[in-house]
């Protein structure tokens, strides 16, 4: 009885070993359109701008994500700064596909207000003006000198440009918002802890080829990956 006891005791404690290796071992994972993707190395390294390069591989494939700091933050991706950039890999044969985070035309994804203007009435489809595009509309309240106080997107439009700005129609014509990236460029990096040397956060983007194929990684972790 007693060597089974102690035989238990053992088991117990190389589950736990083996339980807490797999806590701390480095890790980076996502979903690619949708689909569970892994790296089988990951490489952490600090870029001559004081920014995260991660390289992820995966057989024929690699992503790289790169951050302006190395701070705690959020880092978003399709914008005018580049130095925050997503670039998925994928060789085929004597083929080669690369889809980045550059800056792309498209419907506007995610937009800012630069100026609340004055003399609006609250709407549910409010038309813009200006930028490179034309379609991007919006619902908007106000307040009672007719600022613009909250505003969510309607319609998207097309043909934008990240750092586009567009001036939202009526009122004095005085309320404007920067378009910072489009439906297929965008995302972000955070960094949500460093210790020891390690990093760990989360990861989203989706990102175009030359040709308009946007593929999209979402659900990303990264897992305290050291600077190598």
């Amino acid at each position: 009885m007693k060597k089974i006891i102690a035989l238990f005791g053992c088991v117990l404690l190389v589950t736990s070993c083996v339980n807490e290796t797999q806590v701390n071992n480095p890790a980076f994972q996502a979903k690619l359109n949708d689909a569970n993707w892994k790296s089988q190395e990951t490489h952490l390294s600090i870029g001559v701008n004081g920014g995260l390069i991660i390289t992820a591989l995966r057989g024929n494939e690699k992503l790289v994500l790169t951050t302006s700091s190395a701070n705690l933050g959020t880092y978003l991706l399709g914008t005018t700064n580049q130095a925050n950039f997503g670039t998925y890999t994928l060789k085929t044969g004597n083929s080669t596909d690369v889809f980045d985070t550059d800056i792309f035309p498209g419907p506007a994804f995610l937009t800012r207000k630069l100026t609340s203007g004055n003399a609006y009435s609250a709407s549910t489809s409010a038309l813009t003006t200006g930028g490179s595009g034309a379609g991007l509309v919006f619902k908007v309240t106000v307040n009672s000198l007719g600022a613009i106080v909250t505003d969510t997107i309607k319609a998207r439009g097309a043909n934008y440009v990240a750092g586009d700005i567009v001036t939202l129609d009526g009122g004095n014509n005085n309320a404007t918002f920067r378009v910072v990236n489009t439906q297929q460029s965008n995302g972000e990096i955070v960094i949500q802890k460093v210790e020891n040397g390690t990093y760990t956060g989360t990861f989203k983007l989706n990102a175009v080829d030359d040709n308009g194929e946007v593929i999209t990684f979402s659900q990303g972790v990264f897992y305290r990956i050291p600077v190598n």
